[in-house]
């Protein structure tokens, strides 16, 4: 009697993580089959990062070819 019962919850754990085996391999079949984003449009592909330097009086962080003065008496830019 108690070796049926085992046996019964043996076959329903091998069919449950046999399900969740095969669902998990569609689920990465269907992600690398599907297309790669696409460029967002109001990104140009030639732009590159600015280099940004930080006020060392006030601690803002400003572009460093076009970095302008905090307005303190000892600002460096």
């Amino acid at each position: 009697m108690f070796g049926k019962f085992l046996l019964t919850v043996a076959v329903i754990a091998i069919v449950w993580f046999g399900f969740k085996y095969l669902a998990r391999l569609a689920e990465l079949k269907h992600r690398d089959a599907a297309p790669a984003p696409k460029m967002r449009a109001d990104r140009a592909p030639g732009i590159e990062a600015e280099t940004m330097v930080e006020c060392r009086v006030c601690g803002t962080w400003q572009p460093a070819g076009a970095a302008k003065p905090c307005g303190r008496a000892d600002c460096p830019y």
